[in-house]
C-alpha cells in the first residue's frame, strides 16, 4: 500500500512505526521524522510523490490539515499508552499518588476520563491551542504544584530548561497500528468511491434522459450530456451551483421535501430553453441519513401540428404568458395546489379548477398549459356565462351554416393547444355532451352524424361551484363531470389564511401609497377587521379595497371605525327591511339607529346625544367602534 505517508515528531516514535510495518506486512510511500515547522512542506512533497493519506501526530497533524487538502489520520496516544507513562512517572517521582501535569494539544490523545482513578494519581491537563502558548502553560503547571509534566517536544525542551521534571509523550506501537489500519481502510473507500464514480459516470453519459444529481443542500454535483446539451452549457459552469438558479422554475420545495425525508419520491415538470421536462426525483439514502439526490428528465414530446396554418397563426395571437412563478399567494395550501398542478400538467387529460373569484385561477390555467406537452400550441380561452346555448356552440364548434367548415370554431383554433372553459358549470348539457365525445372519442358532430376526427386538444376547466353537487341537482351531466373531475384542484379561499390577508394588505398598502404619493398606514386593531371579514373577491377584492383606503383616508393612520364603514359601504349587506329588498347599511340595531338619528338631525351630535340620552363623548365613542364616524369627518 504505497500511497501511504507516515511523518512522525521523533526518532523513537519512528522505530515503533517501522516494527509496526512489518509486522503487519505493509509497505507506505513515505516514513520519516520531520521538525514541526517543515510539517506541511514535507506532507505536500509527500503528495506530490503520490501519497493520498497523511498519518500524522498532534501539532503537526494540525498544521497539514490546515495547509492541504488531503486525508489526514491522527495517531492519538491510546489509554493503555499513556497509563504505562503515569507508571513510569511515579517510579520516576517516588509517589504513591503524585500529581501531573499534561501539556498537549487536545488530539494527543484518545480519552483523559478517570485516568486519574484508574492510576491513582492527581490529573492537570493544560490543553494547547498555539504552540507558542507551551512555555506560558508550563509555568502554569509548577505553579499549580504539579509534580511532573507530560508533553511533546516543545515541553520537553522548556521543562529541561527550567531543570523541572519531564516526560516525552511517547505515541508506541498500539496508536500507530490502529492510525494505519484506519489509513488503509480509507485508500479502500477512496478506490470504491472511484468505482462508483466510473460506474455513475457511464450511467450518465450513456442515459438518454437528462440525471441531475444534487447534495444535500440543493446544489448541483453532477449532470450528464443530455443535460449540457439542453443547457447549452458544459458541466464546469454549473457544478457547485443551486439548482434553482440553474434551472429556473424547478419545484424546490418538493426537492426540499426528498432531501428531508417527508417524501419519497415526486415527480413535476420544468422547462429548459423551451424543452418542457418531466422530472422523478428520488432521494439518496446513506447510513440513515439522506446525502442528495438523484433527478431524472425525461424530454416531454409537445402536441404540435406544424401543417395546420390556422393553428400556427392563432398561436401567436393567443399566447398564455404566465407561469407558476406569477402567483402571488405563498401559504402552504397554495404551495400543495401548485404542486399538484405541475404534476397535472405532464398528462394530457382535462383538468378541473374550483376556485372563488379573485383566486388566480387563470394564472393556475396558463402555468398548467405552459408546463404540459400543449405548450407549443395556442390557449384559447372561453368564458361559458357569456354566451347563450347557441352561441357556445357556434364558438365551440362552429354549428350554423356559415361555420359548415368549422374554420373559426374554439376547438379548431385549439388544434394541439389548450381550451380553458372559465365558468363551466354555465356550460349547456348539450355542449357538454358534444364535447366529451369530441376530446375524449375525437368524435365530432357533423352533418346529423358523428365523424373521427384527430383534433388533440386539451380541456380545462374551471368553476366557483362546486360540479359534484350541480350533478346530484341534475344540473350538469354525470359522464362530463366524471371525464374532468379527477385532475382537480381546489384552491383555497384567502378568509382561511389570515397570514395571507395581512402580508397583501402590506403589499398593496405600499404598492398605491407609492403610486399615489401618500403615506397611509393601518393599525393593528383595523388589520383584524381585515383578517375576521369573509373577502369573497379574494386578492381582487383585497387589492381594490386597499387602493379606495390609500385614495380616500382623511388620516394617515386608518384605524378599525373607517375599515368597518368602507366595508359597509362597498360590500353592504342585502336583506328586507319594512318588507321589501333594500341594502342593509348596518347590521347592529344601535349603530342602526345612530344612523338614521344622525341622518335626522344633520349630523349634528349634541341633538342626537339628546335624542338617545348619552353624553357626546359616548356617542362619539359609539360612533367610531360601529364606522359611523367617517361620515361625519370623526
Amino acid at each position: 500500500m504505497e500511497q501511504i505517508a507516515i511523518l512522525l515528531p521523533r526518532q523513537t516514535i519512528l522505530k515503533y512505526a517501522q516494527n509496526v510495518l512489518e509486522k503487519e506486512k505493509t509497505q507506505v510511500q513515505i516514513l520519516k521524522v520531520v521538525e514541526n515547522s517543515n510539517a506541511a512542506a514535507e506532507a505536500k512533497e509527500a503528495i506530490d510523490a503520490g501519497a493520498r493519506v497523511i498519518i500524522a501526530r498532534g501539532l503537526q497533524a494540525t498544521l497539514i490539515k490546515e495547509s492541504l487538502n488531503i486525508p489526514v489520520v491522527e495517531m492519538p496516544i491510546t489509554v493503555r499508552e499513556i497509563g504505562f507513562m503515569i507508571l513510569k512517572a511515579k517510579n520516576m517521582l517516588k509517589k504513591d499518588h503524585p500529581s501531573i501535569g499534561i501539556v498537549a494539544f487536545e488530539n494527543m490523545f484518545e480519552s483523559l476520563d478517570e485516568l486519574d482513578e484508574l492510576f491513582d494519581f492527581e490529573l492537570h491537563f493544560y490543553k494547547l491551542n498555539e504552540l507558542n502558548e507551551t512555555r506560558n502553560l508550563v509555568s502554569q503547571a509548577i505553579k499549580d504544584g504539579v509534580d511532573l509534566i507530560i508533553g511533546g517536544v516543545k515541553t520537553n525542551q522548556i521543562a529541561f530548561e527550567i531543570g523541572f521534571p519531564s516526560l516525552f509523550m511517547e505515541t508506541g506501537e498500539e496508536s500507530i497500528k490502529k492510525a494505519l489500519q484506519m489509513a488503509v481502510h480509507m485508500l479502500e473507500l477512496a478506490e470504491l468511491e472511484k468505482h462508483n464514480k466510473a460506474q455513475l459516470d457511464t450511467l450518465l453519459d450513456t442515459s438518454f434522459s437528462g440525471i441531475i444529481k444534487i447534495n444535500a443542500y440543493q446544489e448541483i454535483v453532477a449532470v450528464n450530456r443530455v443535460i449540457e446539451q439542453l443547457l447549452e452549457k458544459p458541466t464546469s459552469e454549473v457544478i457547485g451551483f443551486p439548482i434553482d438558479k440553474v434551472f429556473d422554475g424547478i419545484d424546490t420545495d418538493s426537492i426540499d421535501g426528498i432531501l428531508s425525508g417527508r417524501e419519497e419520491l415526486y415527480s413535476t415538470s420544468f422547462s429548459i430553453k423551451d424543452q418542457l421536462l418531466m422530472v422523478i426525483g428520488a432521494p439518496i439514502q446513506y447510513d440513515g441519513h439522506y446525502s442528495g439526490a438523484i433527478l431524472t428528465c425525461h424530454k416531454v414530446r409537445t402536441v404540435r401540428d406544424e401543417g395546420s396554418e390556422q393553428g400556427a397563426r392563432l398561436a401567436g395571437s393567443h399566447l398564455a404568458v404566465h407561469n407558476f412563478h406569477h402567483i402571488q399567494r405563498e401559504s402552504n395550501e397554495m404551495k400543495r395546489c401548485i404542486k399538484l398542478a405541475r404534476a397535472y400538467g405532464i398528462s394530457r387529460n382535462p383538468v378541473f379548477i374550483y376556485g372563488e373569484t379573485g383566486t388566480e385561477i387563470e394564472i393556475f390555467a396558463e402555468a398548467i398549459h405552459n408546463n404540459s406537452p400543449q405548450k407549443g400550441g395556442p390557449f384559447i380561452r372561453m368564458n361559458c356565462s357569456t354566451l347563450s346555448p347557441e352561441e357556445q356552440k357556434r364558438v365551440l364548434f362552429g354549428f350554423g351554416e356559415e361555420n359548415r367548415k368549422k374554420s373559426g370554431c374554439a376547438l379548431e383554433a385549439a388544434a394541439s393547444g389548450t381550451v380553458f372553459l372559465e365558468e363551466v358549470d354555465r356550460l349547456s348539457p348539450e355542449c357538454q355532451y358534444l364535447l366529451f365525445k369530441a376530446v375524449r372519442d375525437r368524435l365530432f358532430w357533423d352533418h346529423d352524424s358523428m365523424v373521427k376526427r384527430v383534433l388533440p386538444v386539451r380541456l380545462i376547466a374551471a368553476s366557483n361551484k362546486e360540479l359534484a353537487v350541480l350533478v346530484k341537482q341534475g344540473k350538469f351531466r354525470e359522464d362530463f363531470y366524471i371525464f374532468i373531475s379527477p385532475l382537480k384542484i381546489s384552491l383555497p379561499p384567502l378568509r382561511t389564511e389570515p397570514e395571507e390577508i395581512r402580508r397583501f394588505t402590506g403589499l398593496y398598502l405600499e404598492k398605491y401609497n407609492t403610486a399615489y404619493s401618500r403615506y397611509v398606514e393601518i393599525s393593528e386593531a383595523a388589520l383584524c377587521v381585515m383578517e375576521e371579514y369573509f373577502w369573497e373577491g379574494n386578492i381582487l377584492q383585497l387589492e381594490s379595497f386597499c387602493e379606495r383606503l390609500v385614495l380616500t383616508a382623511h388620516r394617515r393612520k386608518v384605524e378599525e371605525g373607517m375599515v368597518k364603514n368602507l366595508l359597509q359601504e362597498l360590500y353592504p349587506v342585502i336583506g328586507k327591511e319594512n318588507g321589501s329588498v333594500q341594502i342593509v347599511r348596518n347590521q347592529n340595531p344601535e349603530a342602526l339607529r345612530i344612523e338614521r338619528l344622525m341622518e335626522r338631525y344633520n349630523g349634528r351630535r349634541t341633538e342626537v346625544a339628546e335624542a338617545m340620552k348619552i353624553s357626546t363623548t359616548t356617542l362619539w365613542r359609539k360612533m367610531k367602534r360601529y364606522g359611523i364616524g367617517d361620515n361625519y369627518d370623526l
